[in-house]
């Protein structure tokens, strides 16, 4: 009896240990994560992935702390390295948010608000629909197992038990952070060339004509010249998108 508890003990050791950082990256990372995912859901769908994880991830794992403070140290460190890891995933998610922002601005619907499901929050017509479409791409294309994946392998990268390197995790959080600006602007770098140059038109047509209001009359055509190269430039957009989403967490896919 007492070796069945001891084996017992040890493999819900385990097991916890796998779960806190599988369960608390499913209840950040995109798709599972998203408000729209009940918390009952992305409780059980964690629970599975740990049970499915574990036989293969128990050689990695340090033998189990004599003392609570030790666990509790163990514990703390794989939460935070599964948020860290859910959290690169959602920051490469409001790089959709960053275009549509400059979408809206520059084709004059900005005004306009709706929730963001990319986001969780309220945000602008282009950028709630670039929102859902990234979502339902990453889903179709199947990226979301690369974000599995990546939570599996990631402990090749972060082992448990070792000291977390916490100056290279706050780095790649703010490369992330940038990269994921760039990657919004480089987005919407067509509609910021064509919303200029309309821009400098209308300026000149008012300098020629200043008793017409320009902007008054011609706030329309901004918005269908905008709306004409969201419908051209969509397609072209979640591609780079998605391209730059599988290559950032491709990295954290072991070699093997």
């Amino acid at each position: 009896m007492d070796l069945i508890q001891t084996l017992f003990a040890d493999q819900l050791f385990v097991w916890l240990l796998v779960f806190a950082r599988v369960g608390s990256a499913f209840m950040v990372m995109p798709t599972i994560g998203d408000p729209f995912v009940s918390t009952r859901t992305r409780l059980l769908f964690a629970l599975a992935v740990s049970v499915v994880v574990t036989p293969v991830l128990a050689p990695r794992l340090p033998p189990e702390p004599q003392q609570v403070l030790a666990l509790a140290t163990l514990l703390v460190g794989e939460v935070t390295v599964g948020i860290f890891i859910g959290s690169l995933a959602r920051i490469l998610v409001g790089a959709l948010e960053v275009a549509g922002t400059i979408i809206a601005t520059q084709s004059g619907l900005a005004t306009a608000q709706m929730f963001n499901p990319a986001m969780g929050s309220q945000g602008t017509l282009p950028g709630a629909l670039l929102g859902w479409l990234g979502l339902l791409m990453l889903f179709l294309t199947n990226l979301h197992h690369l974000l599995i994946m990546a939570v599996v392998d990631s402990y090749s990268l972060f082992q448990p038990g070792v000291a977390l390197p916490a100056n290279d995790m706050a780095d790649l959080v703010a490369r992330m952070v940038s990269k994921s600006f760039v990657i919004g602007v480089q987005m919407s770098a067509p509609f910021i060339i064509i919303g200029l140059m309309f821009g400098i038109a209308l300026g000149i047509l008012s300098k020629l004509a200043p008793q017409i209001q320009v902007f008054f009359l011609f706030m329309s055509t901004q918005v269908a010249i905008g709306l004409f190269l969201f419908a051209l430039t969509l397609s072209g957009m979640m591609l780079f998108w998605l391209s730059h989403f599988e290559a950032t967490f491709i990295e954290f896919l072991s070699p093997t």
